[in-house]
């Protein structure tokens, strides 16, 4: 399995790298300004010959050969100074980390000082720099593997399972203010944790579903929690089935595999048995994910185009574990219950049918008018479940509604919720992360549509008309009384994203799980 490179702070450049990086703004006159420490006269030349003028999202690599100790430099466009946010430092990075690729560096130095000297803008740097580090999984076999001087394992920069190169090993963050080293030190141990974190969701998200099942699901949950020093509980079928879960078994009864109910917690350190005792921490946040690892439509089948992207349809499960794991690496002091049912929607004789009725873990009853509409099934149970935790609020992650997309389109998810300061806490988390959340209404008219003349509710209504909403309509007959609850509908965010530097063009996206961690960080 192939590594994220290493980060480190450090106030003077031992063993040096290959290639410096060095941030360079923009006078009021739309020109760079040299550097005043190292490089400047390079810069100067660059500015008079007009060749970079370090706009925002540009750069300029200076290559000075192969003779011993010259190093190569990459010089990065930040614009404006007073303009510069974290959003596009994010971004810079992204597009950093693809130029060391391109120029296969090895260690990469940069030099903060260029950058504001801050430390917290450094972490968004080297947040978009671990994001777009990451490798899509793939399953090719190699080629020319009869040819031992072509084998990718003996060169140190490329992915012995993969055989291509994933760039620099190392990242050294350079400062001459000794006391910002420290703060340095424990901003990148989170962005490495932040990156560790996003890949374990976008992996589990890529995986192809004859591999990814939910027993597959489950032991790895298993094996991270372990790893990472977590509770976990896989609840079987033959438990959901004590747990009177109708909705989530019946969404997997066209599978031969069996649906399981993953249950990962993480508790801080001296977290007290009374509320009271932990003050303003020690709450309890419920995180719910939806992990169909395959959506065929069931009875009501999808058309088949780009029905292999439907192995995706477990992303909130994914986004969910990645966010437990991230809030236990940054030791936040909020206790944290992640409940993932995962669960596979196939169209066998013993499917469920357009027309049955079932009965919800909380014994209300769900007449199907659309076996497509699965995904509130699922999370319906799982959300009651969750609830028996008693937790302060409770957020739930699917890609629910194809609906979503034609709203809001990909450039940011939905949210919905019974909660005004619940749902701008998780907005304001979001924003910190460049990962953008925007509210739909969730008015009770919206559930005169699902109505059902034959059992207490409908699952879908008989036309396309706020699909979005109706979805969390759906979820909200099963939030009890004075729980705090939102939604988070991820199905246009998912993947196949591309639209920013550090974010993959292809396979999952790994958005929010950064979002979630910092919410339940400081909710």
């Amino acid at each position: 399995m192939w590594k994220l490179p290493l980060m480190e702070a450090r106030t003077s450049v031992s063993g040096s790298g290959d290639t410096h990086i060095i941030g360079v703004f923009q006078d009021s006159g739309k020109k760079a300004i040299p550097p005043k420490a190292n490089y400047g006269e390079l810069v100067e030349k660059l500015r008079r010959a007009e060749v970079f003028k370090a706009k925002p999202s540009t750069s300029h690599f200076v290559r000075f050969g192969d003779r011993k100790n010259d190093e190569n430099v990459l010089f990065l466009g930040l614009g404006a100074e007073e303009e510069l946010t974290q959003e596009k430092l994010r971004v810079a990075g992204g597009q950093a980390w693809s130029k060391l690729v391109a120029e296969k560096a090895k260690v990469a130095v940069i030099w903060v000082d260029s950058f504001q000297g801050q430390s917290h803008a450094m972490r968004a740097f080297a947040e978009g720099m671990m994001l777009n580090a990451y490798q899509l999984r793939n399953y090719k076999t190699k080629a020319d593997s009869k040819d031992p001087s072509k084998d990718p394992s003996k060169d140190p920069s490329k992915d012995p399972s993969e055989g291509e190169a994933f760039g620099p090993s190392q990242l050294i963050f350079l400062t001459r203010e000794k006391s910002l080293k420290a703060q340095l030190d424990t901003e990148l141990s989170q962005v490495q944790a932040t990156g560790e974190a996003v890949r374990v969701t976008r992996d589990w998200s890529n995986e192809p579903s004859n591999i990814g099942t939910p027993s597959y699901y489950a032991g790895e949950a298993k094996r991270l929690a372990q790893q990472f020093g977590l509770k976990c509980r896989i609840l079987s079928e033959q438990e959901a089935k004590r747990e009177k879960m109708g909705l989530f078994l019946g969404v997997g009864q066209g599978s031969v595999q069996e649906n399981r109910l993953v249950v990962v917690e993480y508790s801080p350190k001296n977290l007290k048995k009374s509320p009271k005792e932990n003050g303003k921490n020690g709450k309890t946040i419920a995180l719910v994910g939806k992990g169909v690892t395959f959506d065929s439509g069931g009875i009501s089948i999808k058309p088949s185009a780009k029905m292999e992207d439907m192995k995706h349809d477990m992303t909130g499960a994914a986004t969910v574990m990645g966010a437990i794991l991230l809030a236990s690496q940054w030791k936040v002091p909020n206790r944290v219950i992640a409940v993932m049912a995962f669960v596979e929607n196939m169209p066998d004789g013993e499917a469920i049918q357009p027309g049955n009725i079932l009965t919800a873990r909380n014994g209300k009853t769900v007449e199907v008018i659309n076996t497509d509409a699965e995904g509130r099934l699922v999370l319906a149970d799982a959300l009651d479940f969750a609830q028996d935790f008693k937790p302060d609020a409770v957020i739930d992650v699917a890609t629910l509604t194809g609906a979503v997309s034609v709203a809001l389109g990909k450039y940011c998810c939905g949210i919905l919720g019974n909660d005004e300061e619940l749902i701008g806490a998780i907005q304001r988390a979001g924003e910190a992360h460049g990962e953008r959340i925007w509210q739909l209404p969730l008015f009770d008219e919206y559930f005169d549509d699902l109505k059902s003349d034959y059992a207490d509710m409908k699952n879908s209504a008989n036309d396309s008309n706020g699909g979005t909403i109706r979805g969390a309509m759906f979820l909200k007959q099963f939030i009890r009384k004075k729980t705090l609850w939102a939604h988070l509908d991820i199905a246009s965010t998912a993947y196949n994203l591309g639209h920013s530097s550090y974010l993959p063009k292809k396979g999952a996206s790994g958005a929010y799980v950064r979002t979630l961690a910092r919410f339940v960080a400081d909710f």
